[in-house]
Formats: structure tokens, sequence, C-alpha cells
């Protein structure tokens, strides 16, 4: 889903994507890095790393979008006896629900790809009573900044997956946040806009960054940029739209 872009930022975040994804692979960080939240090599150090923050260790339910970037991420989640939600690709059937409890340990690594959640997972409704209260939000990107700016692929999906979860109450605009990146992919300044979620902490094989973050984040979907081919192909806006259609 592309969303509409009309801001004179976004030729600058394209440019800034098309220099990442080139400096990724001719540093043989990832074969075939465009268009897409890129793997990295330190991916799974980075994935432990996020294990000694405390905020992560306290959460009970965590969210992690399906990108390959997270795997690491949502298997140690799902070890580490946490709630984990995950997205299915392109939001087409919404939210599933991945639990230690009901899966084999054997089948953990496969449950927590996107090829796999179907079957394993948990298809949750689009309504906090299903997905409950998400304690932190990990997620990948293609670019940060020190200020917490990011820069996904530009498809739109993880800033919808957001504001999704936050209009239907799961998430709050103290949820935090943590973008899971190369050392590679900090960039003097990834310019935001008003639909873009900013992030709370950056981890890398490096390091763990915390942000004093001064930008706000969207607090409902923003159902003027969404084309109507959007909300007929992803299930949780079918559902919200239907819901705000019942209160008129």
């Amino acid at each position: 889903m592309t969303q509409h872009e009309a801001s004179p930022f976004s030729h600058h975040k394209a440019d800034i994507r098309e220099a990442i994804w080139k400096q990724m692979e001719q540093a043989g960080f990832s074969p075939e890095p465009q268009g897409t939240i890129p793997t990295f090599p330190g991916q799974n150090k980075a994935a432990e790393r996020l294990r000694s923050l405390p905020l992560y260790r306290a959460a009970e339910t965590v969210m992690v979008p399906p990108d390959q970037a997270q795997l690491q991420v949502r298997v140690n989640a799902v070890m580490d006896g946490k709630r984990l939600i995950m997205a299915s690709p392109g939001l087409k059937d919404g939210f599933y629900l991945l639990e230690k409890r009901e899966i084999k340990v054997k089948d953990v690594q496969q449950a927590a790809r996107s090829s796999g959640v179907r079957r394993f997972g948990k298809r949750l409704g689009t309504a906090r009573q299903e997905i409950g209260t998400i304690d932190i939000i990990i997620t990948g990107a293609v670019a940060v900044d020190s200020q917490g700016g990011r820069i996904g692929k530009g498809s739109g999906y993880f800033d919808l997956e957001y504001m999704i979860l936050r209009e239907i109450g799961s998430i709050t605009e103290a949820t935090p946040i943590v973008a899971l990146v190369d050392d590679l992919q900090i960039v003097a300044e990834a310019p935001m806009e008003e639909k873009d979620v900013a992030v709370d902490f950056i981890c890398t094989p490096t390091k763990l960054m915390t942000i004093e973050r001064h930008r706000a984040r969207p607090a409902k979907i923003s159902w003027d940029l969404l084309p109507e081919n959007a909300i007929k192909g992803m299930r949780p806006l079918k559902d919200l739209s239907r819901k705000d259609a019942g209160k008129e």
C-alpha cells in the first residue's frame, strides 16, 4: 500500500532509501536490499542486545512486523514467553497472536516467519479485546536518525499498523518503539511527515540508543490518505470502516 505523499520531504526520503540500499548492497550486507526493510549480518546480535532493554524484559505483549530482518526478535519474543502480535504480510489478514504454549519448540522459527504465521498463529479481530494492550513495538527501518526519525521502505505499512493499533486503543502515544537496524542505517537526518511514526530507541549490533523524542505520533487512521482499494484489501481497515459506518 503506497500512501499519497505530496510533501517536499518525499523526494529526500526516497534519495536516502536509495543511498542506504546501495551502501548495504555494496558492503555485502544485503544481497537484494532494494525495496525492502534490509536484512544485515548483525541482526541476530542486535536482537540479543534488545533483550537487555528493561522495557523489553518487562513487556508481556510485544508487536513486531513480519520483515525478515526482525525474525530473531520474533523468535526471541516467543521463546521469552511473551505474547507476540505479528501483522500478516500486507495486512491482508490483519494481526496474529503467537504464544510459546501453543507452538512446539521445533516449530518456533517457522511460526515466526511471514510464511508460517497463518499456520501457527491465532488470527485476531481488529479490537483491543482480542489484541490486548501492547507494551512495546520493535520494528525495522531503512534509515533512522538520532532524533527518532524513521524511514521505512516506502509502502507505509508500519505507520498504518501503528495507526490501527492506536485507533483501537492497544497502544498510546507513550508506547515505546524500538528500531532494530545496522549502524550503517543511522543517518544525520531522517525527514518525517505528519503520518510518520518516530521511535524511542535504536538497537544495533553494537549499541542501544535512547532517543529524546519530540515528535508526536499520529493518533488515528488518516482515512483521507488511503485509496479505496487499500481499505477493501486489508481486513483491519475493512473492519474499522464498517464500525465507523455503523456509528453514522
